[in-house]
Protein backbone atom coordinates (compact mmCIF):
# COMPACT_ATOMS: atom_id res chain seq x y z
CA UNK A 1 0.00 0.00 0.00
CA UNK A 2 1.41 3.38 -1.00
CA UNK A 3 2.75 5.60 1.75
CA UNK A 4 1.39 9.12 1.65
CA UNK A 5 2.84 12.37 2.92
CA UNK A 6 0.84 13.83 5.78
CA UNK A 7 1.22 17.09 7.67
CA UNK A 8 2.34 15.27 10.81
CA UNK A 9 5.54 14.39 8.89
CA UNK A 10 6.42 18.08 8.43
CA UNK A 11 9.53 19.45 10.11
CA UNK A 12 8.69 23.02 9.04
CA UNK A 13 12.00 23.17 7.21
CA UNK A 14 10.97 23.54 3.54
CA UNK A 15 14.14 21.91 2.22
CA UNK A 16 13.89 18.86 4.50
CA UNK A 17 10.16 18.51 3.92
CA UNK A 18 10.64 18.57 0.15
CA UNK A 19 13.37 15.93 0.43
CA UNK A 20 11.09 13.79 2.59
CA UNK A 21 8.27 14.14 0.07
CA UNK A 22 10.70 13.09 -2.65
CA UNK A 23 11.65 9.91 -0.77
CA UNK A 24 7.96 9.14 -0.19
CA UNK A 25 7.38 9.29 -3.95
CA UNK A 26 10.43 7.11 -4.45
CA UNK A 27 9.20 4.55 -1.88
CA UNK A 28 5.99 4.22 -3.86
CA UNK A 29 7.96 3.58 -7.06
CA UNK A 30 10.03 1.01 -5.19
CA UNK A 31 6.84 -0.70 -4.06
CA UNK A 32 5.75 -1.06 -7.70
CA UNK A 33 9.16 -2.53 -8.54
CA UNK A 34 8.97 -4.96 -5.60
CA UNK A 35 5.65 -6.26 -6.89
CA UNK A 36 7.41 -7.57 -10.00
CA UNK A 37 9.17 -10.92 -10.19
CA UNK A 38 11.43 -9.98 -13.08
CA UNK A 39 12.82 -6.51 -13.60
CA UNK A 40 15.45 -4.88 -15.74
CA UNK A 41 18.72 -4.81 -13.74
CA UNK A 42 19.24 -1.21 -14.92
CA UNK A 43 16.05 -0.28 -13.10
CA UNK A 44 17.34 -1.85 -9.88
CA UNK A 45 20.73 -0.17 -10.28
CA UNK A 46 18.96 3.16 -10.75
CA UNK A 47 16.96 2.59 -7.56
CA UNK A 48 20.07 1.80 -5.57
CA UNK A 49 21.98 4.80 -6.96
CA UNK A 50 19.08 7.08 -6.07
CA UNK A 51 18.92 5.71 -2.53
CA UNK A 52 22.68 6.02 -2.04
CA UNK A 53 22.75 9.61 -3.27
CA UNK A 54 19.60 10.55 -1.42
CA UNK A 55 20.73 9.33 1.97
CA UNK A 56 24.20 10.76 1.55
CA UNK A 57 22.92 14.24 0.72
CA UNK A 58 19.74 14.29 2.80
CA UNK A 59 21.29 12.80 5.93
CA UNK A 60 24.21 15.24 5.76
CA UNK A 61 21.91 18.24 5.39
CA UNK A 62 19.47 17.13 8.08
CA UNK A 63 22.23 16.31 10.57
CA UNK A 64 23.81 19.73 10.01
CA UNK A 65 20.44 21.43 10.59
CA UNK A 66 19.94 19.60 13.85
CA UNK A 67 23.41 20.48 15.09
CA UNK A 68 23.12 24.12 14.03
CA UNK A 69 19.76 24.46 15.76
CA UNK A 70 20.88 22.58 18.89
CA UNK A 71 18.13 20.01 18.51
CA UNK A 72 18.43 17.58 21.44
CA UNK A 73 17.90 14.50 19.24
CA UNK A 74 20.76 15.34 16.87
CA UNK A 75 22.96 12.47 18.09
CA UNK A 76 20.11 9.98 18.05
CA UNK A 77 19.25 11.13 14.53
CA UNK A 78 22.83 10.52 13.41
CA UNK A 79 22.87 7.07 15.04
CA UNK A 80 19.66 6.06 13.28
CA UNK A 81 21.04 7.38 9.99
CA UNK A 82 24.15 5.24 10.44
CA UNK A 83 22.01 2.17 11.14
CA UNK A 84 19.95 2.79 7.99
CA UNK A 85 23.12 3.27 5.92
CA UNK A 86 24.43 -0.06 7.26
CA UNK A 87 21.17 -1.78 6.28
CA UNK A 88 21.37 -0.28 2.79
CA UNK A 89 24.98 -1.44 2.42
CA UNK A 90 24.01 -5.00 3.42
CA UNK A 91 21.08 -4.89 1.03
CA UNK A 92 23.28 -3.74 -1.83
CA UNK A 93 25.83 -6.47 -1.14
CA UNK A 94 23.05 -9.07 -1.18
CA UNK A 95 21.78 -7.71 -4.50
CA UNK A 96 25.25 -7.71 -6.06
CA UNK A 97 25.93 -11.25 -4.79
CA UNK A 98 22.56 -12.83 -5.55
CA UNK A 99 21.03 -10.63 -8.22
CA UNK A 100 17.48 -9.35 -8.17
CA UNK A 101 15.05 -11.39 -6.14
CA UNK A 102 11.55 -10.29 -5.35
CA UNK A 103 11.83 -11.04 -1.58
CA UNK A 104 14.93 -8.81 -1.49
CA UNK A 105 13.01 -5.95 -3.16
CA UNK A 106 10.06 -6.40 -0.82
CA UNK A 107 12.35 -6.31 2.22
CA UNK A 108 14.06 -3.17 0.95
CA UNK A 109 10.72 -1.49 0.35
CA UNK A 110 9.30 -2.54 3.73
CA UNK A 111 12.39 -1.33 5.58
CA UNK A 112 12.29 2.00 3.75
CA UNK A 113 8.58 2.50 4.40
CA UNK A 114 8.94 1.63 8.10
CA UNK A 115 11.94 3.91 8.33
CA UNK A 116 10.06 6.81 6.80
CA UNK A 117 7.01 6.62 8.98
CA UNK A 118 8.83 5.80 12.22
CA UNK A 119 12.02 7.84 11.97
CA UNK A 120 10.43 10.99 10.60
CA UNK A 121 7.57 10.98 13.13
CA UNK A 122 9.80 10.29 16.12
CA UNK A 123 13.01 12.13 15.32
CA UNK A 124 12.88 14.52 12.39
CA UNK A 125 9.70 16.31 13.41
CA UNK A 126 11.45 17.51 16.55
CA UNK A 127 13.07 20.16 14.35
CA UNK A 128 9.73 21.97 14.51
CA UNK A 129 10.64 23.17 17.98
CA UNK A 130 14.04 24.45 16.81
CA UNK A 131 13.44 26.75 13.84
CA UNK A 132 16.29 28.07 11.73
CA UNK A 133 17.25 31.43 13.27
CA UNK A 134 18.03 32.78 9.79
CA UNK A 135 14.60 31.93 8.39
Amino acid sequence: MAIEWRNNFATNDPHIDEQHQQIFRFANKLEALADQENVDPREVDSVLRFLENYIKNHFRYEEACMLKRHCPVAQRNRSEHLAFKAFLTRSMVAYHNDGYQQPWAKELHQKLENWLSNHICRIDVQLRDYPDPKA
